[in-house]
């Protein structure tokens, strides 16, 4: 499965709106990443930056790369890259979102009807130790975390998603700061309907060491 086709056009950009200074303008560009070290089996790139010189395409030189991100494609399954953590408590949410204090959009443009209606979405968070838990999509485990000082936290995760949508959520007493903080990242696997392998029921119960080997899925 592809995320995105590419021929004469070399890449897209999006606007996500303004940066709040001097007018500027943040974009999103999305290429076509071929099989290598990024994406074993080829994917989507996805780069971020502001409009600097206000000509509605994000060139190179204005690519903020420490933001670039990648949704692969693996043998039957689609994964990003490991995400890290910045919710925000933006105050526009669904309704399924509303019973979470913080938010984080994700790039969800391979989140078909298909893999909604008869796929399955799964969610991964690590840790700074590189410990890694599944993601319930109803918050229903709570995590145990350390910010950088050593601090301990507790917070609920949880996940909503829809065609093309995409959201990592928290509920938490604690602020966004020490969340986003805590040297943490996300990860989702989408897995068509169709795809060889185990059932849905299955595919929740195992490990992520699990789904990674059966949808060689690379960190």
């Amino acid at each position: 499965m592809f995320l995105c086709s590419t021929t004469l056009i070399l890449f897209s950009c999006s606007k996500d709106g303004s940066n709040g200074k001097d007018g500027k303008t943040a974009l999103t560009r999305t290429t076509k990443e071929p099989a290598g070290a990024n994406c074993t089996y080829g994917g989507t790139k996805f780069e971020t930056g502001i409009d600097a010189n206000n000509n509605g395409t994000l060139e190179d030189n204005e690519v903020t790369t420490t933001q670039t991100k990648y949704v692969c494609s693996g043998a039957g399954a689609i994964y990003s890259s490991w995400i890290k953590v910045n919710v925000s408590d933006t105050a526009k949410k669904l309704d399924e979102e509303q019973i979470f204090n913080y938010k984080q959009l994700l790039p969800a443009t391979a989140l078909t009807a298909d893999i909604v209606n008869k796929g399955i979405v799964l969610m991964y968070y690590k840790n700074r130790n590189g410990v890694i838990v599944s993601v319930d999509k109803d918050y229903e485990n709570q995590i145990r975390e350390t910010d950088t000082t050593g601090g301990v936290f507790y917070f609920s995760p949880g996940f909503v998603f829809k065609e093309n949508y995409l959201s990592y959520l928290v509920t938490s007493w604690y602020n966004k700061d020490q969340i986003n903080g805590s040297g943490s990242a996300i990860r989702y696997v989408l897995i068509p309907g169709m795809v060889q392998g185990r059932s849905i029921t299955d595919l929740k119960k195992l490990p992520y060491t699990e789904i990674a080997k059966l949808y060689n899925i690379t960190d």
